[in-house]
């Protein structure tokens, strides 16, 4: 079950594309960055252009902000891949024995199965156990009544 899982992701080859693109983004925005005389100037660097106070102040103040808006954008994309391998491990009907094998990955790594919502939809990148084992038992209800 978990198998079917995994292979949902990877057979489409969603989370490599997500963080390419977001480590292109990343790099592009750098090149753009790394010798902004005006940046620097703002930073009290007028006549020089030391590299390596344009790598901390990039870091620093410009991707940090913007890194927190991109993780929260990838948690939510992430946890919408892993709802949607679900429904597919479900639509090979290993629904209960996804299900069991939740719990028992749980159990095994001592996770606490609750976790608060507004936490968990910014911080975890899968979602809690509670809410996965509610959207498989609610997709398995599903194929249940088009059967």
């Amino acid at each position: 079950a978990v198998v079917s899982t995994q292979s949902a992701h990877y057979g489409r080859g969603k989370p490599m594309i997500l963080n390419q693109f977001l480590i292109l983004g990343m790099f592009y925005t750098f090149g753009l960055l790394v010798k902004n005389k005006k940046m620097l100037a703002d930073f009290g660097f007028v006549e020089e252009q030391p590299t390596l106070i344009s790598l901390l102040v990039i870091f620093q103040f410009i991707f940090s902000p913007l890194n927190r808006v991109m993780s929260a954008v990838s948690i939510y994309i992430t946890r919408c891949f892993e709802f949607q391998a679900d429904r597919f491990a479900v639509g090979l009907g290993k629904g209960e024995k996804l299900q069991s094998s939740l719990i028992k990955l749980v159990t095994d790594n001592l996770s606490f199965p609750m976790a608060d919502k507004m936490f968990s939809t910014f911080n975890y990148s899968h979602p809690p156990i509670l809410e996965r084992i509610a959207a498989i038992k609610e997709e398995m209800a599903k194929k249940s009544k088009t059967e």
